[in-house]
């Protein structure tokens, strides 16, 4: 078993990409021009550098499962990461219902987006609904997004909104095209929402991803809207000011308290596995700013265990 920082706190990941076999197939074929004909998967593997020893979700999940027990790791939050793949995450968190929970990708320009919230919540278990503005093409403030809304609310789940900058790795390897519109990427979008749905949580990974300042005025305004503090936040690299990960958190600290924060590490495929040099950095910084052994422990499972109203 590893060591990591505070090992005596317990570690809840709300945001780890569940990287699928469906996942890996549905990018293979969207490569397949550069990858031999009988080996799609396997060059598009080699591509990214992953290794890929399972052949269905369950296998993937148990892999993870002995990663979070090396790491000292209580619970995952599993993101889905394909639109259509919310099944793959659902028999993994099904498998290990004590250890694993997921989220449900929903795009709501789709027709049938409603009816997929409640068959994700009601019959596959799925803790949360995730929203991609930028890629999908919408506004979440859109009238005709607000069916979702009441979908969201009537199941009792949280919603996790990616706004700000919006790169996905392996299709920029794949050199695919990402027309992702960074004009339906500002948390502002989210202000009227969370204020019509007060008891919906609303989550904003990544600090906001570049939309910083607009977080922190959407959250101000809204308590019921959280950050996540996934992955490195390489954006603070494209801000116009000097920015540190130290300076948002203790900005995000004054302005969200630490209930509103949840830990997420933005890990995605094997074999880099769970990305510890995310909690160190993190971990460090909190240390520094003086956070008391209480808020270290919300932010880092507490909160998670609490908004997703899992099993402590």
């Amino acid at each position: 078993m590893m060591t990591r920082p505070l090992p005596d706190v317990p570690v809840v990941d709300a945001h780890v990409h569940f990287f699928s076999p469906d996942f890996i197939a549905a990018y293979a074929a969207l490569g397949k021009a550069q990858f031999p004909p009988d080996d799609a998967i396997g060059g598009l593997l080699r591509l990214m550098g992953w290794d890929m020893d399972f052949t269905d979700p369950v296998a993937l999940a148990t892999r993870w499962i002995r990663e979070m027990d090396e790491r000292q790791i209580s619970r995952m939050m599993l993101v889905t990461s394909w639109l259509w793949d919310e099944e793959s995450t659902a028999r993994a968190v099904q498998t290990y219902p004590d250890r694993l929970s997921g989220y449900a990708m929903i795009n709501p320009t789709q027709d049938i987006a409603e009816t997929r919230i409640r068959r994700a919540v009601n019959e596959l278990g799925l803790k949360g609904v995730t929203l991609f503005p930028a890629m999908h093409g919408f506004h979440v403030d859109a009238p005709e997004v607000y069916p979702v809304h009441e979908a969201i609310a009537q199941a009792k789940i949280p919603t996790f909104v990616h706004f700000g900058l919006l790169k996905i790795g392996i299709r920029d390897k794949l050199g695919l095209v990402s027309k992702f519109d960074l004009r339906l990427s500002n948390p502002l979008d989210l202000l009227p929402v969370a204020k019509d749905f007060p008891d919906t949580t609303f989550i904003i990974p990544h600090f906001g991803c570049g939309y910083f300042h607009e977080m922190l005025m959407v959250a101000a305004q809204c308590p019921n809207v959280c950050v996540d503090t996934s992955s490195s936040n390489s954006w603070i690299d494209l801000m116009p000011y000097s920015l540190t990960l130290k300076e948002v958190y203790k900005k995000t600290l004054a302005v969200l308290g630490p209930d509103r924060i949840l830990f997420g590490s933005d890990s995605t495929a094997f074999p880099k596995g769970w990305r510890q040099e995310v909690f160190e950095a993190q971990a460090a910084i909190l240390q520094d700013l003086g956070v008391s052994k209480e808020d270290l422990e919300n932010i880092f499972g507490g909160n998670a265990i609490r908004i997703f109203k899992l099993a402590g």
